[in-house]
């Protein structure tokens, strides 16, 4: 029977490369193929040619030293910390997932128990695989001059490890919930143990710990301060267990190797004994998952083909009003599409929590230094709203591009119903960076450094210039989605690879050029602007001037790009796309 499993998984695994192969026939992602393979192929051809010194990162001191210890020891924790999120997280009954196919087939098979859980990890090893060579090529001690083969083998010890404690644990979590404990108490129980042991080991060892370094603006300074701490008093005793687990890979040749090996494989022999002869009924389990899967892929299916799917209700963030702007109806129903977390109640909540915040971060005194870094925290988060806030927003027509046709029979232009699909995530995007500056200009160290008529003047620079990037921004994604549909993935588990990695990056790639294109005119204006008012005012006054200016600009493009683009909705016929 275990042939027969071995036959299925070569032929599974072989007909999914097939199937990527054949969709190469197709521009769209040979393109994307073709790009994808360039970019992996210079950046590994980059890692591997890298100067030494670079190479090995934080790793190039402690090799030079010859000490891994810490090392060693941060890595158990870290192993530590993902196992016991392994224990606490999972709402399932247990981790073996079947497919509906599987279950059909395998389940009714002369196939024993064993045969069924052994052909479950069989299968994990293909995805175990992939991530081990990945990271042993991107994130490997080879490249400061130890083995490669050290590195993958290293790493595929430590993902083996984790995809059988996670099957063991629930396994675990399965006999415990047939005696009545439930999700909570299971959480608490295992969360008050761990707290207490971890308090007990630190409260042995706090006074051991090496003090801070002084020079903390190397981040390998830090982590080895950390590593030192874990390796002092009671900590390598309680991480010992997880540290047997991550020697192999810092094994720095193969006599090491081979006696770290060991004691690992022991753990995972432990792991698969306990899986194995584990007394849990995990086929009603699966099958309540299988149909959990089927249930959301035939829902999809039915919202592309237009019919009506039941959903749950979510609170509306606002009472739309029977007449007014028909934009704004469309705004009340990406907000309510976005969730009930984007409402104005929960807006309000944290603008009270940033409130609290600067007020227990107040800048100056004893709070100094953790103000001016969530300052910088707040900056950051601005800047990356900016540019990837349009990506973690789909609220818009790549959302509903499924439902155009539905679209099309409400007696709009084509520019009302684009404008419309785009004002939700503007006015999210913009909400939560207004909050981000608001917390950044609050937080700002005080005093000659950051005066305070220049934090106002900054902020409010920011805050005009924001909503019209945002909107910018979002035009060009939303007219991919109507230009050329078939790039836009609306299925999330739709095979993935090397040609989906290509077009993203085709994608970035144009977004940069086209908000360059867009920026242009608008710094020009906005520059001009400055420079005028500051003739006759002071700079802190022309800058917001300023940026009302350079908004205005990117309105008006963006105004052209909707008009453009509400044409091109107009003429839009989806049969006539392929979308895959």
């Amino acid at each position: 029977m275990i042939s027969a499993l071995l036959y299925l998984q070569f032929h599974s695994v072989r007909n999914r490369l097939m199937a990527r192969l054949r969709r190469l026939k197709r521009p769209k992602y040979l393109v994307g193929a073709l790009i994808g393979g360039v970019y992996f192929a210079f950046y590994f051809s980059w890692l591997i040619t890298m100067p030494g010194p670079n190479r090995g990162g934080s790793f190039s001191s402690l090799d030079a030293s010859g000490d891994l210890t810490a090392w060693e020891n941060l890595g158990a924790a870290i192993l530590f910390f993902v196992m016991l999120l392994g224990w606490v997280l999972p709402n399932e009954r247990n981790a073996l997932a079947f497919t509906e196919a599987e279950v059909a087939f395998l389940f009714p098979a002369p196939i024993s128990r064993r045969g069924l859980i052994q052909y479950k990890i069989l299968r994990s090893q293909t995805g175990i695989l992939f991530s081990t060579i990945f990271l042993a090529l991107i994130w490997g001690r080879w490249r400061t001059g130890g083995h490669f083969w050290i590195s993958l083998l290293g790493w595929w010890v430590i993902f083996s490890t984790l995809n059988l404690n996670r099957l063991a644990v629930s396994f675990a979590r399965s006999l415990l919930f047939e005696r009545g404990l439930t999700n909570w108490r299971w959480r608490a129980l295992i969360l008050f143990a761990t707290a207490a042991l971890v308090a007990g080991a630190v409260g042995l060892s706090w006074q051991s710990w090496p003090a801070m370094p002084d020079d903390m603006a190397k981040g390998g300074d830090f982590w080895q301060w950390i590593g030192t701490i874990l390796s002092t008093g009671v900590l390598p005793y309680l991480l010992y267990p997880f540290r047997l687990v991550v020697l192999p890979y810092f094994s720095a040749d193969a006599l090491t190797f081979f006696i770290a090996l060991g004691p690992a494989l022991v753990i995972m022999a432990l792991h698969y004994y306990l899986i194995i002869h584990a007394d849990v009924a995990f086929e009603e389990a699966s099958l309540e998952y299988s149909q959990k899967i089927a249930a959301k892929v035939t829902a999809f299916r039915e919202q592309r083909s237009g019919r009506v799917v039941p959903k749950k209700a979510r609170r509306a963030p606002f009472r739309l009003a029977p007449t007014g702007l028909p934009s704004m109806a469309f705004l009340w129903k990406n907000l309510i599409l976005a969730g009930n977390i984007f409402t104005l109640r929960t807006f309000f909540w944290l603008v009270w929590i940033v409130v609290v915040l600067v007020t227990a971060l107040r800048p100056g005194h004893d709070h100094s230094d953790a103000a001016g870094f969530a300052a910088v925290l707040c900056l950051a988060l601005f800047g990356v709203s900016l540019f990837a806030g349009q990506a973690l927003l789909r609220v818009d027509f790549r959302a509903d591009l499924n439902q155009v046709d539905l679209l099309k029979l409400y007696p709009l232009p084509g520019w009302q119903v684009v404008l419309g699909e785009l004002l939700a995530p503007v006015a999210i995007l913009a909400a939560a960076q207004w909050l981000l500056v608001l917390g950044a200009a609050m937080l700002a160290p005080s005093g000659g450094s950051v005066p305070l008529g220049l934090r106002v003047s900054l902020a409010l620079t920011a805050a005009i210039l924001a909503p019209a990037i945002d909107l910018i921004m979002l035009l060009i994604p939303n007219g991919v989605a109507l230009l050329m549909p078939s790039w836009v993935r609306f299925d999330k588990n739709a095979p993935r690879g090397f040609e989906n990695f290509g077009q993203n990056i085709i994608l970035i790639l144009g977004q940069l050029f086209v908000l360059f294109v867009a920026m242009l005119p608008t710094g020009l204006v906005f520059w001009l602007a400055f420079f005028v008012v500051s003739l006759v005012s002071s700079a802190m006054v022309a800058a917001p001037l300023a940026a009302l200016a350079g908004a205005a600009v990117l309105i008006v493009e963006a105004g052209c790009a909707i008009y453009f683009l509400g044409a091109a909705f107009e003429s839009f016929d989806l049969t006539a796309e392929s979308i895959n």
